[in-house]
């Protein structure tokens, strides 16, 4: 069983939500990615978005686009690579996730792509702007090693979108939550509480999670008393890292979405 099944499945049964945090790997800041990794978990965090960092990530807003080019001046992809089989040896458990953009995969060839992402033993992979064309082989790629090519459901979601989220979403649907590039916003559009009862209604029981723009608690919050079923939060998470509250911004994204101790 693919380790996000289990992992939120455990988390329905407590009632709980799930919080999917970016992890800038190889960005100099973290000083210590299994240390930060491990962090992460502790302080609540259910999935590990790994960011693989390139030159030209044009869905990402300024912080995210800025570690990406310390990470690019510290390290290459294949010790990338490495750093995330190090992660996974410490952290055996607990779910990962690779955050790619497309041109990375055509560059390193699918099935090389695949095959590393299976060595890292990895759960799950998000390629948002994959093209159309490409989705079903990146599907069949991935699906040999029981890891899942995660959906990206557009913030105004189209008739195709949604037919091929209620026949492939597997793990999780990253729900956008903004109109635009990510980085923080004042306020938590409505729109997604109309894309979730939008999937909800069509029958798709994957989860639904809201990214993009969400960087505090109470928009965590917000997102939640709005049906999703969990958040992903990205450059807040990087820029409280930078500030040095790192652990006590994630801790405080786990209490609004569960109340407690992790």
């Amino acid at each position: 069983m693919n380790r996000m099944d289990r992992v939120f499945e455990q988390l329905r049964q407590l009632d709980r939500k799930i919080l999917t945090l970016y992890f800038p790997i190889g960005d100099p800041i973290l000083k210590d990615d299994c240390a930060w990794a491990e962090r992460y978990f502790e302080n609540g965090c259910t999935v590990l978005e790994i960011g693989l960092p390139n030159d030209d990530p044009v869905l990402d807003g300024k912080t995210v686009a800025d570690s990406m080019a310390r990470a690019l001046a510290n390290t290459g992809l294949e010790e990338v690579f490495r750093r995330i089989k190090r992660i996974r040896a410490r952290c055996p458990d607990q779910v990962l996730q690779i955050m790619v953009y497309a041109h990375v995969i055509e560059n390193m060839g699918l099935e090389a792509f695949a095959a590393a992402c299976h060595e890292c033993d990895v759960d799950g992979v998000l390629s948002p702007n994959i093209p159309p064309d490409r989705v079903a082989a990146v599907d069949a790629a991935l699906e040999q090693y029981n890891i899942y090519n995660l959906r990206f459901s557009p913030y105004y979601v189209t008739y195709s979108a949604l037919q091929d989220l209620k026949a492939n979403a597997r793990g999780y649907i990253f729900q956008q939550a903004v109109d635009g590039a990510t980085g923080p916003q004042s306020t938590v559009s409505p729109q997604i509480g109309k894309n979730v009862r939008l999937l909800k209604e069509s029958g798709i029981k994957t989860p639904v999670l809201a990214g993009f723009g969400i960087s505090n608690a109470s928009q965590v919050k917000q997102a939640l008393s709005m049906g999703a079923d969990g958040v992903i939060v990205g450059s807040a998470t990087i820029s409280h890292i930078i500030q040095g509250d790192g652990e006590a911004f994630i801790r405080s994204l786990y209490e609004a979405t569960a109340g407690g101790q992790p």
